[in-house]
């Protein structure tokens, strides 16, 4: 708690490692993550064709904001 404080009124900490390795056994432990679990990379082809899936998607036509509404006077 106390290196907790100090990160977050701006003090840099002594063992910024130590700290960050108690944060994440921390979260771990928090979500019933086991400790032998590891991290399944993500295949680089699946993430390219989704980015580029989202490009080729069509954006909605913009509405004009700029509509003058007044009327001319007499």
């Amino acid at each position: 708690m106390y290196q907790t404080a100090l990160f977050e009124s701006g003090f840099l900490l002594d063992d910024p490692k130590d700290f960050t390795s108690r944060i994440y056994d921390s979260v771990k432990t928090s979500l019933d993550i086991s400790p032998e679990a590891t991290v399944e990379e993500e295949d680089d082809t699946e993430v390219e064709a989704e980015s580029e899936a989202k490009q080729d998607t069509p954006k909605p036509d913009e509405v004009d904001d700029d509509v003058d509404d007044t009327k001319d006077e007499l």
